[in-house]
């Protein structure tokens, strides 16, 4: 592919939606994670739920199933292939997500997830957003930590949180 400065650009705000998605996830920044989203969104996990869910439905089963023991969680995204035709662009990136949460008995459990984001984007209204996003789990395997209160309860002060005030996000 030849690079041109609208590919550059378009790339980057390829990225940026994609930050957004991860961090809206990690943060439980429900509005940063629908900034990710068209609202005819669809997501899909092969190997961990059936079928598709629309966005809202899938943040919906994640802040009710997860948040109840839940502390945080932590996205690195990697390498990123794009293909951007027009008004209309697929990427797969590679990520890392660790999450962690209360277990039973005191302590933290942690789970270290990486796998592949496979996205169809399209821009509409001048915005980059997600149309269609699977996740593939490459793994997951979790360990019990030893877990403090009062880092727990830091880390819990940071949910939600918006970082950058003047951002639109």
């Amino acid at each position: 592919m030849r690079l041109t400065w609208q590919t550059l650009r378009d790339r980057a705000e390829l990225l940026d939606c994609l930050t957004r998605y991860a961090q809206g996830v990690d943060q439980r920044c429900w509005p940063l994670y629908d900034g990710a989203f068209h609202p005819d969104a669809q997501v899909h996990v092969p190997g961990y739920m059936e079928g598709t869910l629309g966005f809202v439905a899938f943040r919906e089963m994640l802040a009710g199933t997860f948040d109840t023991l839940r502390l945080s969680g932590q996205h690195l995204l990697g390498n990123m292939q794009a293909e951007i035709d027009g008004d209309r662009a697929r990427t797969v990136t590679e990520f890392l997500a660790t999450t962690l949460e209360d277990a039973p008995g005191g302590g933290a459990s942690r789970e270290v997830t990486p796998g592949l984001y496979i996205d169809e984007f399209r821009h509409r209204d001048g915005e980059w957003r997600i149309v269609r996003h699977t996740i593939v789990r490459k793994a997951a395997d979790g360990a019990t930590l030893p877990f403090e209160m009062p880092v727990a309860d830091a880390v819990r002060s940071t949910l939600a949180t918006r970082w950058l005030l003047h951002s639109g996000h």
